[in-house]
């Protein structure tokens, strides 16, 4: 249940994340779009207000679409530019030829603006605001979009391996409790004690009494054994738990192998039943190597 519901907390989060970036891209493009317009009204405006009508008018008009989007395109092309080459292969020259373009973009379009905006009457003290308002918004609009980009193919790349991930948990998860219920060192135990006594008749009956109490009270206290695994569990520090939780928690993992039974039995958090037995089962393993 907790894989599940920690998938489902992972799915929601990366839902989340990928619609608020699209909305806030979305609001990114809205402010370039606008942006974009009120400078190429602006230039557009100011060439139909300064050159006769006619040819030259309409080739003006036409001219004066290229500031902002150069200005765009300069915009554009600073944080590719570094994306592609790399901060170690970063050309200086390259650099210094795209900064000066997006400056000599952003000048050429402000002087279109501003002398849009005071031929219509505006002081010019105000005047000059308009084209640092409007091409500053083009400037950080596009920055904004190309930078949060490769943030955009990374969600949504990165959400199919997410979904792919989560079976591979759940089925190593089952495979775990199975070695759990291997070890039966009580049920080994069992059988060699009658082997012993079996070669002196007479005393074959007397050592069998006190073997059956102590099979009777392991089912509520656990073997020697497992409480010597859950005292060396608990030195490693692997839980924050007492032996006889520890103890309890291996003693139920003989015979159950669902960990939300054990921890409601053992009465703790399922996370702690799991680490208990991971870390049992690291003791195992560091057993079986210095034997081997």
């Amino acid at each position: 249940m907790s894989i599940l519901t920690r998938r489902e907390a992972e799915a929601a989060e990366a839902q989340a994340t990928s619609t608020t970036l699209r909305a806030d891209r979305r609001f990114l493009w809205a402010w370039l779009t606008i942006s974009t317009a009120l400078s190429v009204c602006g230039n557009v405006g100011h060439a139909a207000l300064t050159v006769p009508p006619g040819t030259a008018q309409a080739l003006a008009i036409g001219w004066a679409i290229a500031p902002p989007t150069l200005l765009m395109l300069a915009v554009h092309g600073l944080p590719t530019l570094t994306r592609m080459l790399g901060s170690e292969t970063s050309d200086k020259l390259l650099s210094a030829v795209v900064w000066g373009v997006t400056a000599g973009a952003f000048g050429w379009s402000a002087y279109g603006i501003f002398s849009f905006t005071e031929a219509l009457g505006v002081p010019a003290p105000l005047a000059a605001l308009a084209p640092l308002v409007i091409d500053l918004s083009v400037f950080g609009a596009t920055r904004g979009l190309v930078l949060t980009s490769p943030i955009a193919a990374r969600l949504k790349v990165g959400a199919q391996p997410q979904r792919a991930v989560s079976p591979q948990l759940s089925k190593d998860s089952a495979p775990t409790t199975a070695p759990r219920q291997a070890p039966s060192t009580a049920t080994s135990a069992a059988p060699a004690v009658p082997r012993t006594p079996s070669p002196d008749a007479p005393t074959a009956p007397r050592p069998a009494p006190p073997n059956a109490p102590q099979k009777v009270s392991s089912a509520a206290n656990p073997a020697p054994e497992t409480v010597a695994l859950a005292s060396r569990i608990v030195e490693s520090r692997a839980v924050r738990q007492p032996v006889s939780v520890v103890s309890r928690i291996l003693d139920l993992a003989e015979s159950e192998s669902r960990k939300n039974v054990i921890a409601d039995r053992a009465g703790v958090h399922h996370s702690v039943v799991s680490k208990v037995l991971e870390a049992a089962e690291t003791q195992r393993r560091s057993q079986l190597a210095v034997a081997s």
